[in-house]
Protein backbone atom coordinates (compact mmCIF):
# COMPACT_ATOMS: atom_id res chain seq x y z
CA UNK A 1 0.00 0.00 0.00
CA UNK A 2 2.82 2.35 0.84
CA UNK A 3 4.38 1.66 -2.55
CA UNK A 4 1.14 2.67 -4.30
CA UNK A 5 0.91 5.90 -2.31
CA UNK A 6 4.54 6.72 -3.00
CA UNK A 7 4.07 6.08 -6.74
CA UNK A 8 0.99 8.31 -6.81
CA UNK A 9 2.86 11.11 -5.06
CA UNK A 10 5.70 10.85 -7.56
CA UNK A 11 3.24 11.10 -10.49
CA UNK A 12 1.51 14.05 -8.84
CA UNK A 13 4.79 15.89 -8.40
CA UNK A 14 5.78 15.14 -11.99
CA UNK A 15 2.42 16.33 -13.27
CA UNK A 16 2.73 19.47 -11.25
CA UNK A 17 6.17 20.08 -12.68
CA UNK A 18 4.92 19.55 -16.24
CA UNK A 19 2.03 21.89 -15.63
CA UNK A 20 4.40 24.50 -14.28
CA UNK A 21 6.63 24.18 -17.30
CA UNK A 22 3.58 24.39 -19.60
CA UNK A 23 2.30 27.50 -17.83
CA UNK A 24 5.72 29.12 -18.02
CA UNK A 25 5.97 28.38 -21.76
CA UNK A 26 2.44 29.63 -22.35
CA UNK A 27 3.15 32.82 -20.45
CA UNK A 28 6.33 33.34 -22.42
CA UNK A 29 4.57 32.77 -25.77
CA UNK A 30 1.79 35.15 -24.80
CA UNK A 31 4.36 37.81 -23.91
CA UNK A 32 6.22 37.27 -27.19
CA UNK A 33 2.96 37.37 -29.16
CA UNK A 34 1.94 40.55 -27.41
CA UNK A 35 5.37 42.02 -28.04
CA UNK A 36 5.14 41.04 -31.71
CA UNK A 37 1.66 42.54 -31.96
CA UNK A 38 2.90 45.75 -30.39
CA UNK A 39 5.79 45.80 -32.86
CA UNK A 40 3.44 45.28 -35.79
CA UNK A 41 1.09 47.92 -34.44
CA UNK A 42 3.99 50.34 -34.10
CA UNK A 43 4.92 49.80 -37.77
CA UNK A 44 1.31 50.42 -38.85
CA UNK A 45 1.73 54.15 -39.29
CA UNK A 46 -1.76 54.96 -40.55
CA UNK A 47 -5.10 53.23 -40.79
CA UNK A 48 -8.03 55.29 -42.04
CA UNK A 49 -10.73 55.21 -44.73
CA UNK A 50 -9.15 56.76 -47.83
CA UNK A 51 -12.45 58.11 -49.13
CA UNK A 52 -12.71 60.46 -46.14
CA UNK A 53 -9.74 62.47 -47.46
CA UNK A 54 -10.70 65.49 -49.54
CA UNK A 55 -7.64 67.69 -49.16
CA UNK A 56 -3.93 67.04 -49.66
CA UNK A 57 -1.25 69.62 -48.87
CA UNK A 58 2.28 69.00 -50.14
CA UNK A 59 5.20 71.08 -48.93
CA UNK A 60 8.55 70.72 -50.69
CA UNK A 61 11.69 72.68 -49.77
CA UNK A 62 11.08 74.94 -52.77
CA UNK A 63 7.32 74.80 -53.41
CA UNK A 64 3.95 74.05 -51.83
CA UNK A 65 0.78 72.67 -53.39
CA UNK A 66 -2.77 72.31 -52.13
CA UNK A 67 -5.10 69.86 -53.84
CA UNK A 68 -8.80 69.59 -53.05
CA UNK A 69 -11.41 67.14 -54.21
CA UNK A 70 -14.14 68.89 -56.21
CA UNK A 71 -16.86 66.96 -58.05
CA UNK A 72 -14.82 63.75 -57.82
CA UNK A 73 -11.73 65.36 -59.34
CA UNK A 74 -8.61 66.69 -57.67
CA UNK A 75 -8.08 70.38 -58.34
CA UNK A 76 -5.04 72.48 -57.51
CA UNK A 77 -6.35 75.32 -55.35
CA UNK A 78 -3.00 76.77 -54.32
CA UNK A 79 0.57 76.57 -55.55
CA UNK A 80 0.31 77.00 -59.31
CA UNK A 81 -1.81 76.80 -62.44
CA UNK A 82 -1.73 73.27 -63.85
CA UNK A 83 -3.97 70.23 -64.03
CA UNK A 84 -3.32 67.54 -61.47
CA UNK A 85 -2.70 63.88 -62.20
CA UNK A 86 -5.91 62.55 -60.65
CA UNK A 87 -4.72 58.95 -60.71
CA UNK A 88 -1.60 59.88 -58.78
CA UNK A 89 -3.55 61.91 -56.22
CA UNK A 90 -5.87 58.94 -55.70
CA UNK A 91 -2.80 56.74 -55.32
CA UNK A 92 -1.45 59.02 -52.59
CA UNK A 93 -4.56 58.94 -50.43
CA UNK A 94 -5.13 55.23 -50.99
CA UNK A 95 -1.57 54.23 -50.13
CA UNK A 96 -1.23 56.52 -47.14
CA UNK A 97 -4.48 55.19 -45.65
CA UNK A 98 -2.71 51.91 -44.76
CA UNK A 99 0.87 53.17 -44.56
CA UNK A 100 3.05 50.48 -43.01
CA UNK A 101 6.77 50.66 -42.27
CA UNK A 102 9.32 47.92 -42.82
CA UNK A 103 11.56 48.99 -39.96
CA UNK A 104 12.34 51.58 -37.31
CA UNK A 105 15.55 53.61 -36.90
CA UNK A 106 17.21 56.14 -34.61
CA UNK A 107 19.87 58.70 -35.26
CA UNK A 108 20.49 62.18 -36.57
CA UNK A 109 17.60 63.41 -38.73
CA UNK A 110 20.05 64.92 -41.22
CA UNK A 111 21.46 61.46 -41.93
CA UNK A 112 18.04 60.48 -43.25
CA UNK A 113 17.38 63.80 -45.03
CA UNK A 114 14.62 64.44 -42.51
CA UNK A 115 16.04 67.74 -41.32
CA UNK A 116 14.21 70.94 -42.14
CA UNK A 117 16.50 71.74 -45.07
CA UNK A 118 15.62 68.64 -47.08
CA UNK A 119 12.32 67.35 -45.76
CA UNK A 120 9.05 67.32 -47.66
CA UNK A 121 5.69 66.83 -45.99
CA UNK A 122 2.35 65.47 -47.11
CA UNK A 123 -0.73 66.25 -45.06
CA UNK A 124 -4.00 64.50 -45.79
CA UNK A 125 -7.15 65.76 -44.16
CA UNK A 126 -10.87 65.12 -44.19
CA UNK A 127 -13.66 63.97 -41.94
CA UNK A 128 -12.29 66.09 -39.11
CA UNK A 129 -8.97 64.21 -39.09
CA UNK A 130 -5.49 65.08 -40.34
CA UNK A 131 -2.47 62.87 -41.10
CA UNK A 132 1.02 64.19 -41.81
CA UNK A 133 4.07 62.39 -43.16
CA UNK A 134 7.55 63.88 -43.34
CA UNK A 135 9.47 62.37 -46.25
CA UNK A 136 13.24 62.17 -46.18
CA UNK A 137 15.80 60.51 -48.41
CA UNK A 138 16.00 57.12 -50.02
CA UNK A 139 18.25 54.31 -48.78
CA UNK A 140 21.57 53.63 -50.59
CA UNK A 141 20.06 50.48 -52.11
CA UNK A 142 16.98 52.43 -53.30
CA UNK A 143 14.77 49.94 -51.45
CA UNK A 144 13.36 52.26 -48.80
CA UNK A 145 12.31 55.83 -48.14
CA UNK A 146 12.84 57.27 -44.67
CA UNK A 147 9.80 58.93 -43.13
CA UNK A 148 8.37 60.27 -39.90
CA UNK A 149 4.72 60.67 -39.01
CA UNK A 150 3.07 63.17 -36.72
CA UNK A 151 2.68 61.82 -33.19
CA UNK A 152 5.58 59.34 -33.42
CA UNK A 153 9.20 60.23 -32.52
CA UNK A 154 10.88 57.48 -34.52
CA UNK A 155 12.29 57.30 -38.01
CA UNK A 156 10.74 54.63 -40.23
CA UNK A 157 11.75 53.00 -43.47
CA UNK A 158 9.04 52.28 -46.04
CA UNK A 159 9.50 50.15 -49.16
CA UNK A 160 10.06 52.26 -52.26
CA UNK A 161 7.96 50.28 -54.69
CA UNK A 162 6.41 52.62 -57.26
CA UNK A 163 3.60 50.22 -58.16
CA UNK A 164 2.29 50.44 -54.61
CA UNK A 165 2.64 54.19 -54.44
CA UNK A 166 5.42 54.23 -51.87
CA UNK A 167 7.86 56.16 -53.98
CA UNK A 168 6.58 59.28 -52.19
CA UNK A 169 7.52 61.60 -55.01
CA UNK A 170 6.16 65.06 -54.29
CA UNK A 171 7.85 66.75 -57.22
CA UNK A 172 5.72 68.88 -59.49
CA UNK A 173 6.21 66.58 -62.49
CA UNK A 174 4.66 63.70 -60.57
CA UNK A 175 1.71 65.82 -59.46
CA UNK A 176 1.14 67.34 -62.89
CA UNK A 177 -1.36 65.73 -65.27
CA UNK A 178 0.26 63.46 -67.82
CA UNK A 179 -2.80 63.35 -70.09
CA UNK A 180 -1.99 64.22 -73.68
CA UNK A 181 -5.28 66.12 -74.05
CA UNK A 182 -7.64 67.58 -71.44
CA UNK A 183 -10.78 66.30 -73.18
CA UNK A 184 -13.10 63.32 -72.91
CA UNK A 185 -14.21 61.40 -76.00
CA UNK A 186 -17.32 63.54 -76.54
CA UNK A 187 -15.65 66.91 -75.91
CA UNK A 188 -13.68 67.26 -79.17
CA UNK A 189 -15.02 69.02 -82.26
CA UNK A 190 -12.02 69.34 -84.57
CA UNK A 191 -8.67 67.64 -85.18
CA UNK A 192 -6.16 69.11 -87.63
CA UNK A 193 -2.71 67.80 -88.53
CA UNK A 194 0.03 69.82 -90.22
CA UNK A 195 3.29 68.71 -91.83
CA UNK A 196 5.79 70.90 -93.64
CA UNK A 197 3.37 73.78 -93.43
CA UNK A 198 0.55 71.85 -95.14
CA UNK A 199 -2.61 70.43 -93.63
CA UNK A 200 -2.41 66.64 -93.90
CA UNK A 201 -5.89 65.96 -92.50
CA UNK A 202 -8.71 68.02 -91.07
CA UNK A 203 -11.60 66.35 -89.22
CA UNK A 204 -14.66 68.29 -88.11
CA UNK A 205 -17.55 67.28 -85.88
CA UNK A 206 -21.01 68.64 -86.75
CA UNK A 207 -22.95 69.03 -83.52
CA UNK A 208 -26.31 69.18 -85.33
CA UNK A 209 -25.86 65.96 -87.29
CA UNK A 210 -23.62 64.31 -84.72
CA UNK A 211 -21.22 63.22 -87.47
CA UNK A 212 -17.52 63.56 -88.22
CA UNK A 213 -16.33 64.44 -91.71
CA UNK A 214 -13.36 65.35 -93.85
CA UNK A 215 -13.41 68.48 -96.08
CA UNK A 216 -15.86 68.62 -98.99
CA UNK A 217 -13.34 67.38 -101.58
CA UNK A 218 -13.38 63.98 -99.86
CA UNK A 219 -17.16 63.66 -99.75
CA UNK A 220 -17.24 61.15 -102.63
CA UNK A 221 -15.26 58.64 -100.57
CA UNK A 222 -16.77 56.31 -98.01
CA UNK A 223 -16.08 57.71 -94.53
CA UNK A 224 -14.76 55.33 -91.87
CA UNK A 225 -16.17 56.61 -88.58
CA UNK A 226 -14.55 53.76 -86.64
CA UNK A 227 -11.12 55.10 -87.64
CA UNK A 228 -11.99 58.48 -86.10
CA UNK A 229 -13.42 57.09 -82.88
CA UNK A 230 -10.44 54.76 -82.54
CA UNK A 231 -8.02 57.67 -82.85
CA UNK A 232 -9.99 59.76 -80.36
CA UNK A 233 -10.03 56.86 -77.89
CA UNK A 234 -6.23 56.85 -78.08
CA UNK A 235 -5.88 60.63 -77.81
CA UNK A 236 -8.07 60.93 -74.72
CA UNK A 237 -6.36 58.08 -72.87
CA UNK A 238 -2.69 58.58 -73.67
CA UNK A 239 -0.42 59.54 -70.79
CA UNK A 240 3.21 60.61 -70.98
CA UNK A 241 5.92 58.10 -70.19
CA UNK A 242 8.14 60.94 -69.00
CA UNK A 243 7.68 64.61 -68.17
CA UNK A 244 10.72 66.70 -69.09
CA UNK A 245 11.12 70.49 -69.36
CA UNK A 246 8.26 72.87 -68.78
CA UNK A 247 8.04 76.44 -70.08
CA UNK A 248 10.63 75.51 -72.70
CA UNK A 249 12.28 78.44 -74.50
CA UNK A 250 15.08 76.66 -76.40
CA UNK A 251 13.00 75.02 -79.14
CA UNK A 252 16.10 73.53 -80.75
CA UNK A 253 16.80 71.36 -77.69
CA UNK A 254 14.24 68.70 -78.63
CA UNK A 255 13.83 69.49 -82.31
CA UNK A 256 10.78 71.71 -81.96
CA UNK A 257 12.42 74.48 -84.00
CA UNK A 258 11.91 72.28 -87.09
CA UNK A 259 9.00 70.08 -85.99
CA UNK A 260 8.15 66.76 -87.55
CA UNK A 261 4.42 67.49 -87.34
CA UNK A 262 1.79 69.40 -85.40
CA UNK A 263 -1.70 68.32 -84.35
CA UNK A 264 -4.28 70.83 -83.12
CA UNK A 265 -7.25 69.50 -81.17
CA UNK A 266 -10.16 71.85 -80.56
CA UNK A 267 -12.60 71.22 -77.75
CA UNK A 268 -16.30 71.98 -77.85
CA UNK A 269 -15.61 74.57 -75.14
CA UNK A 270 -13.51 76.61 -77.60
CA UNK A 271 -10.11 75.68 -76.16
CA UNK A 272 -7.33 74.21 -78.29
CA UNK A 273 -4.57 71.78 -77.39
CA UNK A 274 -1.43 71.96 -79.56
CA UNK A 275 0.76 68.89 -79.89
CA UNK A 276 4.10 69.37 -81.65
CA UNK A 277 6.23 66.36 -82.52
CA UNK A 278 9.97 67.01 -82.35
CA UNK A 279 12.87 64.58 -82.31
CA UNK A 280 12.52 60.81 -82.04
CA UNK A 281 14.89 58.63 -80.05
CA UNK A 282 17.76 57.09 -82.04
CA UNK A 283 16.11 53.66 -82.06
CA UNK A 284 12.76 55.18 -83.05
CA UNK A 285 11.05 53.99 -79.87
CA UNK A 286 10.19 57.33 -78.28
CA UNK A 287 8.85 60.67 -79.49
CA UNK A 288 9.32 64.05 -77.86
CA UNK A 289 6.12 66.12 -77.87
CA UNK A 290 5.65 69.75 -76.91
CA UNK A 291 2.18 70.25 -75.47
CA UNK A 292 0.41 73.51 -74.70
CA UNK A 293 -2.98 75.22 -74.90
CA UNK A 294 -3.67 77.90 -77.51
CA UNK A 295 -2.72 81.32 -76.17
CA UNK A 296 -0.37 79.79 -73.60
CA UNK A 297 2.60 78.84 -75.76
CA UNK A 298 5.01 79.89 -72.99
CA UNK A 299 3.32 77.50 -70.53
CA UNK A 300 4.34 74.44 -72.48
CA UNK A 301 5.38 70.98 -71.38
CA UNK A 302 7.85 68.57 -72.99
CA UNK A 303 6.54 65.01 -72.75
CA UNK A 304 7.85 61.65 -73.95
CA UNK A 305 5.62 59.00 -75.55
CA UNK A 306 6.08 55.72 -77.32
CA UNK A 307 6.27 56.65 -81.01
CA UNK A 308 3.87 53.82 -81.88
CA UNK A 309 1.24 55.42 -79.61
CA UNK A 310 1.35 58.76 -81.42
CA UNK A 311 1.31 57.47 -85.00
CA UNK A 312 -1.73 59.69 -85.65
CA UNK A 313 0.77 62.49 -86.42
CA UNK A 314 1.41 60.61 -89.70
CA UNK A 315 -2.25 60.17 -90.66
CA UNK A 316 -3.65 61.45 -93.93
CA UNK A 317 -7.25 61.45 -95.25
CA UNK A 318 -6.85 57.89 -96.52
CA UNK A 319 -6.72 56.76 -92.88
CA UNK A 320 -10.32 57.94 -92.47
CA UNK A 321 -11.94 56.63 -95.63
CA UNK A 322 -13.16 53.18 -96.64
CA UNK A 323 -10.25 51.85 -98.67
CA UNK A 324 -11.95 48.67 -99.88
CA UNK A 325 -14.27 49.75 -102.69
CA UNK A 326 -16.92 47.60 -104.40
CA UNK A 327 -18.02 47.95 -108.00
CA UNK A 328 -21.49 46.52 -108.79
CA UNK A 329 -22.27 43.13 -107.32
CA UNK A 330 -22.37 40.23 -109.78
CA UNK A 331 -26.03 39.78 -108.84
CA UNK A 332 -26.84 43.32 -110.03
CA UNK A 333 -25.44 43.03 -113.56
CA UNK A 334 -26.99 41.68 -116.75
CA UNK A 335 -23.78 41.95 -118.79
CA UNK A 336 -20.15 42.85 -118.23
CA UNK A 337 -17.12 43.08 -120.50
CA UNK A 338 -13.51 42.95 -119.33
CA UNK A 339 -10.71 44.30 -121.56
CA UNK A 340 -6.93 44.15 -121.06
CA UNK A 341 -3.81 43.21 -123.02
CA UNK A 342 -5.75 43.80 -126.24
CA UNK A 343 -8.34 41.12 -125.38
CA UNK A 344 -12.04 41.32 -124.49
CA UNK A 345 -14.09 38.93 -122.40
CA UNK A 346 -17.87 39.40 -122.45
CA UNK A 347 -20.36 37.66 -120.13
CA UNK A 348 -24.16 37.70 -120.38
CA UNK A 349 -25.82 37.00 -117.04
CA UNK A 350 -29.06 35.11 -116.44
CA UNK A 351 -29.76 35.76 -112.78
CA UNK A 352 -33.04 33.81 -112.67
CA UNK A 353 -31.55 30.65 -114.20
CA UNK A 354 -28.29 31.05 -112.26
CA UNK A 355 -26.07 30.85 -115.29
CA UNK A 356 -24.21 33.04 -117.75
CA UNK A 357 -23.04 32.90 -121.33
CA UNK A 358 -19.43 33.36 -122.38
CA UNK A 359 -18.14 32.94 -125.93
CA UNK A 360 -21.19 30.85 -126.82
CA UNK A 361 -20.70 28.59 -123.77
CA UNK A 362 -22.84 28.23 -120.68
CA UNK A 363 -21.41 28.58 -117.17
CA UNK A 364 -23.61 26.88 -114.58
CA UNK A 365 -23.58 29.12 -111.56
CA UNK A 366 -25.87 26.79 -109.63
CA UNK A 367 -22.87 24.45 -109.20
CA UNK A 368 -21.12 25.55 -106.02
CA UNK A 369 -17.47 25.09 -107.04
CA UNK A 370 -18.10 26.83 -110.38
CA UNK A 371 -19.92 29.68 -108.61
CA UNK A 372 -16.97 30.05 -106.23
CA UNK A 373 -14.42 30.40 -109.04
CA UNK A 374 -16.71 32.72 -111.01
CA UNK A 375 -17.10 34.94 -107.93
CA UNK A 376 -13.33 35.00 -107.41
CA UNK A 377 -12.85 36.03 -111.01
CA UNK A 378 -15.54 38.71 -110.88
CA UNK A 379 -14.22 40.14 -107.60
CA UNK A 380 -10.66 40.31 -108.96
CA UNK A 381 -11.67 43.41 -110.97
CA UNK A 382 -14.84 44.50 -109.17
CA UNK A 383 -13.29 44.98 -105.72
CA UNK A 384 -10.25 47.22 -105.34
CA UNK A 385 -8.21 48.52 -102.43
CA UNK A 386 -7.12 52.17 -102.39
CA UNK A 387 -3.42 52.56 -101.58
CA UNK A 388 -3.29 56.32 -101.55
CA UNK A 389 -5.16 59.45 -102.61
CA UNK A 390 -3.97 62.19 -104.92
CA UNK A 391 -6.65 64.78 -105.53
CA UNK A 392 -4.21 67.15 -107.21
CA UNK A 393 -3.21 64.76 -110.00
CA UNK A 394 -4.83 65.22 -113.43
CA UNK A 395 -4.20 61.98 -115.32
CA UNK A 396 -5.61 61.42 -118.80
CA UNK A 397 -7.87 58.50 -119.57
CA UNK A 398 -5.52 57.14 -122.19
CA UNK A 399 -4.44 53.58 -122.98
CA UNK A 400 -6.21 51.96 -120.00
CA UNK A 401 -4.48 48.88 -118.63
CA UNK A 402 -7.83 47.45 -117.56
CA UNK A 403 -11.35 48.40 -118.61
CA UNK A 404 -14.62 46.94 -117.33
CA UNK A 405 -18.08 47.81 -118.66
CA UNK A 406 -21.12 46.91 -116.54
CA UNK A 407 -24.76 46.80 -117.68
CA UNK A 408 -26.88 46.75 -114.56
CA UNK A 409 -30.25 45.05 -114.16
CA UNK A 410 -31.85 48.43 -113.42
CA UNK A 411 -30.88 49.67 -116.89
CA UNK A 412 -27.92 51.85 -115.87
CA UNK A 413 -24.31 51.46 -116.96
CA UNK A 414 -20.96 51.82 -115.21
CA UNK A 415 -17.34 51.70 -116.32
CA UNK A 416 -14.22 51.01 -114.28
CA UNK A 417 -10.77 51.68 -115.76
CA UNK A 418 -7.16 51.72 -114.63
CA UNK A 419 -4.33 53.70 -116.18
CA UNK A 420 -0.62 53.62 -115.39
CA UNK A 421 0.46 55.84 -112.46
CA UNK A 422 4.04 54.53 -112.33
CA UNK A 423 5.71 52.66 -109.48
CA UNK A 424 3.44 49.62 -110.00
CA UNK A 425 0.36 51.73 -109.28
CA UNK A 426 -2.72 52.76 -111.26
CA UNK A 427 -5.10 55.70 -111.40
CA UNK A 428 -8.77 54.80 -110.97
CA UNK A 429 -11.42 56.10 -113.37
CA UNK A 430 -15.15 55.58 -112.81
CA UNK A 431 -17.45 56.44 -115.72
CA UNK A 432 -14.56 58.20 -117.43
CA UNK A 433 -13.70 60.45 -114.46
CA UNK A 434 -10.57 60.22 -112.32
CA UNK A 435 -11.64 59.49 -108.73
CA UNK A 436 -8.51 60.66 -106.92
CA UNK A 437 -7.77 57.06 -105.93
CA UNK A 438 -4.57 55.17 -106.67
CA UNK A 439 -4.39 51.38 -106.43
CA UNK A 440 -1.74 48.69 -106.82
CA UNK A 441 -1.39 47.03 -110.22
CA UNK A 442 -1.70 43.61 -108.52
CA UNK A 443 -4.95 42.92 -110.39
CA UNK A 444 -2.92 42.87 -113.60
CA UNK A 445 -0.02 40.62 -112.68
CA UNK A 446 0.77 37.50 -110.67
CA UNK A 447 -1.44 35.11 -108.75
CA UNK A 448 -3.97 37.84 -107.90
CA UNK A 449 -4.40 38.97 -111.48
CA UNK A 450 -7.64 38.96 -113.44
CA UNK A 451 -6.05 36.62 -115.99
CA UNK A 452 -5.06 34.05 -113.36
CA UNK A 453 -8.57 33.93 -111.90
CA UNK A 454 -10.00 33.65 -115.41
CA UNK A 455 -7.77 30.66 -116.17
CA UNK A 456 -8.93 28.93 -112.97
CA UNK A 457 -12.59 29.60 -113.91
CA UNK A 458 -12.07 28.15 -117.39
CA UNK A 459 -10.63 24.96 -115.95
CA UNK A 460 -13.36 24.57 -113.33
CA UNK A 461 -16.27 25.42 -115.71
CA UNK A 462 -14.72 23.60 -118.67
CA UNK A 463 -14.83 26.60 -120.99
CA UNK A 464 -12.29 28.18 -123.30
Amino acid sequence: MKKIIISFLILLIAAGGSLGIYMNIRSKNEKETKKQQEKVADLQLFSFASDTIDKIVINNPDASYTAELQDDRWVLTDGGDFDLDNEYMELIRSYFSTLTAAGKHTGDLADYALDDEHVSTVTLSGGGQSYTVSIGGISPTKEYYYVMVAGKPDIYSVESVYGSGSNFSTEKMMLKSKDLVPYDDDEIERITAIKDGKVTFDLTYDQESGEWSLPEEYSDFGFDITAVTSMINVLTRLQAEQMLDENLEDMEKYGFDDPYAEVIIKGKDGTERHIIAGDFSEDGTYANLLVYNSGSEDKNQVEVYYKSDVDFVDYTPIDFITTTVYNPSQYDVSRFKVSYDGKEYEFIMDQEQKKCQYNGQTIQLAVQNILTEFTNYYNSFSIYVVKRLDLEAEPELKDPLLSVEYDLTDGTKRTYQLTDAGNQQCYVFIDGKYTGEIVSDSSLIGNSSVQNYFDILCKQADIS
